[in-house]
């Protein structure tokens, strides 16, 4: 996971009462069997756009000339572009975050992330990335996934680094999740002999995590600009349960979604501030988000079935906005002109669906660019 080295750790401006924090100390998530309920009916609910961000980014601060995202902090190695939020390049010892400055209340969420690990390495990479939801409304540089440890609250980590591990043999790149009281120490080395009641261990037990592999190795020729990860996670706070799953989608196509987590028996703070953060080491990646929704679930009977409805009303909105440019002219009285006119538009179709591909993958490359790295491979 995160590498080790020590970071200068600054005073905090301001935390949030530990009060709310569950009372129980670090423990590892359980694997919790059943289903929920049937779907409900309703419409799915709005995005909650203070805890929220999605791309295209327009807004450019005037004495910077940065690009900045309402209701979000941007900080260490971060840099916000239009297409998406880069946290690293693929360049050593980098550290970077996006902060909500808005706390969040409420037991039962939605949360909806779309991102892209990638880098030129087919074998050595990292370190990778966390989300989190913690009292604390800082973001203090640390070793935990760019972020301080003793953390009080929720943090799930997307581990592309292998560690030395004896006891558990995961293979990475591994995401679990895990709540602190802000009294545990993370220890993602399981060689590192240390009071078990005293730190985090990945892996300590079963059913704590999974492996997927979400990351793209830039090298191969059909990887798309376009290759990205879905993260969905719900909580519930009245069932005490968090869920997490992820999905791959491609050019034209989204892969079945993967049940990561369903874990039960799981308290979090009853508010709090959200949070990604991401590293790299002596190994580096790149760290792209493209957007963070948060919907709120009350009284949703299918969480799962309610986030493909959001996902069927953002795909019909896109379609709306592509059929603005049908050409309808008032009379066509010629039926070549006809013709002519509706392969124009079709044309006009097709180009205006690709801009957004090529003007992503050319702020991709500008990115590496300026990070020191090479271009991406054409697509």
């Amino acid at each position: 996971g995160a590498q080790g080295d020590t970071s200068q750790r600054s005073q905090r401006r301001r935390d949030m009462p530990q009060s709310h924090a569950s009372t129980s100390r670090t423990r590892p998530l359980v694997l919790a069997a059943g289903c929920f309920a049937a779907a409900a009916a309703q419409a799915p609910g709005a995005p909650i756009m203070k805890h929220s961000f999605m791309a295209p980014f327009e807004a450019v601060n005037d004495f910077t000339g940065m690009r900045v995202i309402s209701d979000w902090e941007l900080g260490g190695s971060a840099v916000a572009h239009r297409g998406f939020v880069r946290l690293t390049a693929e360049k050593q010892s980098q550290k970077g975050w996006i902060a909500n400055r808005n706390s969040f209340e409420g037991g039962e969420w939605s949360l909806a992330m779309e991102l892209r690990a990638t880098g030129e390495s087919q074998y050595l990479f990292g370190d990778g990335l966390a989300i989190w939801f913690t009292t604390a409304y800082d973001v203090i540089e640390g070793p935990v996934f760019g972020r301080e440890d003793y953390w009080t609250g929720l943090g799930i980590f997307f581990d592309t680094f292998q560690n030395v591990d004896q006891q558990h043999h995961h293979k990475h790149p591994y995401i679990y999740a895990m709540v602190n009281d802000g009294t545990q120490h993370y220890v993602p080395d399981a060689e590192k002999k240390l009071d078990k009641a005293k730190q985090i261990l990945p892996g300590a037990h079963d059913n704590s995590g999974c492996s997927f592999d979400f990351r793209y190795n830039e090298a191969r020729q059909d990887v798309s600009v376009l290759n990205h990860t879905r993260v969905h996670i719900t909580y519930s706070a009245s069932q005490r349960r968090l869920n997490l799953r992820l999905q791959q989608t491609s050019v034209g196509h989204d892969g079945e979604w993967y049940q990561c987590l369903e874990a039960k028996d799981v308290e979090l703070p009853s508010s709090g501030y959200f949070a990604i953060s991401s590293a790299t080491g002596d190994l580096v990646d790149n760290h792209d988000i493209m957007h963070f929704v948060v919907r709120g679930t009350e009284g949703v009977d299918n969480v799962d079935q309610d986030h493909q409805a959001w996902l069927d009303q953002q795909k019909a909105l896109a379609a709306m906005q592509q059929s603005e440019l049908d050409l309808r002219p008032a009379e066509a009285v010629q039926r070549d002109y006809a013709r002519a006119l509706a392969a124009h538009t079709a044309s006009l179709k097709a180009l205006s669906a690709s801009v957004d591909k090529l003007q992503q993958q050319m702020e991709f490359q500008l990115a590496s660019i300026q990070a020191g790295g090479g271009l991406a491979p054409p697509t």
